[in-house]
C-alpha cells in the first residue's frame, strides 16, 4: 500500500496498517522535515524512485491538504506509460464531488482504478482503529483488504462523489462548528464579556463551552489545511443549491487562526498548558492585524 503523505493523518493510517502486516511505502521527495520524521516514526518505507514506488505498490491512498490533490493526481498519472499492472487510486482527501469527478478523469485509462474517498474522525492512533474511510466507485470490494486492519472502511456504493459528498457534509458541522465557537468567544473577548459569556454556558449550555474550551485553541493547529476544506464545502453547498457563505465565513476563521503564534506549532509541540482565555486572547491581536 503506498500513501501519499504521511502527514499528520496519512501517517497514522500508514502505522496502523504496518502494524496489521501491511508493507507501506511511500515517496518522500520534497516533502517536509515534519513529514519525513512522522515517517520514520511510523516506519513507512520511502522509495525515492516514483517509477519503482509504482511498481510496488496495488493500493495508492491519497492524503494531503485539499488544494494539492488535483496535482498530485496529476503527478500520479504523469507515469501512466510505466505501470504494467493495475493500481487502485483512492483520493481520501476532503475535496467537493466537483473537484472529485475532475481527479477522476485523470485516471480514465487501462493503469489505475479510481476510488472516491473521505476519513471521518481523528488519526487512527488516537481512534484506536475506529478511523473511518468511506469510499464510492466501481471496485470497492479492493479496499476490504485494510477494513477492521487498523481502519474502519464503509462504501457508499458505485457513484464516484458519493463519499466526497458525505465528508464535506460531515465536516460541514464538525469544523463549521469550530469555526463558530471561535469567532463567538473570540467576538465575547473584544466586547469585554468574556467571563460573562464563559459564565452563562456554563449554567445554560455546558456542553457547547466543553467543546469551545477543547478545539478553539487547537484551530490554529490545522488551520491552514481546514481553510482549503472550507472553500470545497462552500462548493458542494452551492452545488445543492444551499447558501456557501457559511462556509466561506468559515474559511476566513482559519485564515484567522493562522495569525496566532499557536499556528507555529503542531500536534506533538502543542503547549497544553496554555489557558483558554489565554488562547483566545490570541484570536483577539491576530483580530486586529492588517
Amino acid at each position: 500500500i503506498g500513501v501519499l503523505m504521511p502527514g499528520d493523518m496519512g501517517h497514522g493510517i500508514a502505522k496502523v496498517l504496518i502494524e496489521n502486516n501491511f508493507k507501506v511505502l511511500t515517496f518522500l521527495k520534497g516533502r517536509s522535515k515534519r513529514t519525513l520524521k512522522l515517517a520514520k516514526e511510523a516506519r513507512v518505507i520511502n522509495i525515492d524512485n516514483f517509477e519503482n514506488f509504482l511498481k510496488e505498490v496495488d493500493i495508492i491512498l491519497s492524503i494531503i491538504p485539499p488544494e494539492k490533490a488535483f496535482h498530485q493526481a496529476k503527478f500520479v498519472t504523469s507515469f501512466s506509460s510505466h505501470i504494467e499492472k493495475k493500481i487502485t487510486y483512492v483520493d481520501c482527501n476532503a475535496i467537493s464531488p466537483n473537484t472529485c469527478l475532475k481527479i477522476e478523469k485523470l485516471f480514465n485509462n487501462k493503469h489505475f482504478e479510481f476510488l472516491d474517498g473521505g476519513i471521518v474522525g481523528l488519526n487512527p492512533i488516537v481512534e484506536k482503529g475506529k478511523t473511518r474511510l468511506y469510499i464510492s466507485g466501481k471496485d470497492t470490494e479492493k479496499l476490504e483488504t485494510i477494513n477492521n486492519k487498523g481502519i474502519i472502511v464503509k462504501s457508499l456504493g458505485s457513484e464516484i462523489g458519493k463519499a466526497s459528498a458525505f465528508k464535506m457534509i460531515y465536516a460541514s458541522a464538525t469544523k463549521g462548528t469550530f469555526a463558530l465557537h471561535a469567532a463567538a468567544i473570540t467576538a465575547a473577548s473584544k466586547t469585554k464579556l468574556f467571563n460573562e459569556y464563559v459564565e452563562e454556558l456554563e449554567f445554560s449550555k455546558p456542553e457547547i463551552l466543553k467543546a469551545m474550551k477543547n478545539m478553539t485553541p487547537r484551530i490554529p493547529l490545522d488551520a491552514s489545511r481546514w481553510e482549503g476544506e472550507m472553500y470545497e464545502i462552500a462548493k458542494t453547498f452551492k452545488t445543492l443549491n444551499l447558501t456557501h457563505k457559511l462556509h466561506e465565513g468559515a474559511a476566513d476563521i482559519m485564515k484567522l487562526a493562522q495569525k496566532t503564534p499557536i499556528s507555529k506549532e503542531n500536534r506533538q509541540t502543542y503547549n497544553k498548558s496554555r489557558t483558554f482565555e489565554e488562547a483566545v486572547n490570541m484570536f483577539v491581536k491576530a483580530s486586529k492585524k492588517n
